[in-house]
């Protein structure tokens, strides 16, 4: 599949659901009897449309709901690296190991792509939903 174009998760998705003749709720149904954590119709509909990116497990139940490999996404060996290498899921430990194992090779990269491409100010979700419920309260009190 390396050096292969593929076709992004959003652009197979559909169209191998509907080959099926699966609409997203059929989908949905079929990828929640594998993963139980399930997959909802909404986090179908955004992944189908871009707006949101697969995890590896999301990917793992979809592809064996619709009877593939889930290396057909093309976006599924990414989201395993990400996984592995997540400090936050799997301990800064684990995650350097991996990345030793991996024998992926240093990358190179310069001051400003790293200033370009940052996340300045980026907050967890549960930063945000912190922040939210705090500016709610503010508001109710200036009323």
């Amino acid at each position: 599949m390396l050096g292969v174009p593929a076709k992004p998760i959003k652009e197979l998705l559909p169209s191998l659901r509907k080959e099926r003749g699966w609409s997203r709720e059929v989908l949905s149904h079929h990828a929640y009897g594998i993963d139980n954590e399930g997959t909802s119709v909404a986090q179908i509909t955004a992944i189908e449309r871009g707006t949101r990116r697969a995890s590896a497990r999301t990917m793992l139940a979809l592809a064996k709901a619709l009877e593939i490999d889930p290396t057909e996404f093309s976006e599924y060996r990414l989201a395993l690296a990400r996984h592995v290498l997540d400090e936050e899921k799997v301990g800064l430990d684990a995650a350097l190991k991996q990345l030793e194992r991996s024998g992926m090779e240093p990358i190179r990269v310069s001051e400003a792509d790293v200033r370009r491409h940052g996340h300045r100010g980026v907050k967890s979700g549960a930063d945000r939903k912190a922040a939210g419920t705090a500016s709610r309260a503010r508001s109710r009190k200036s009323r």
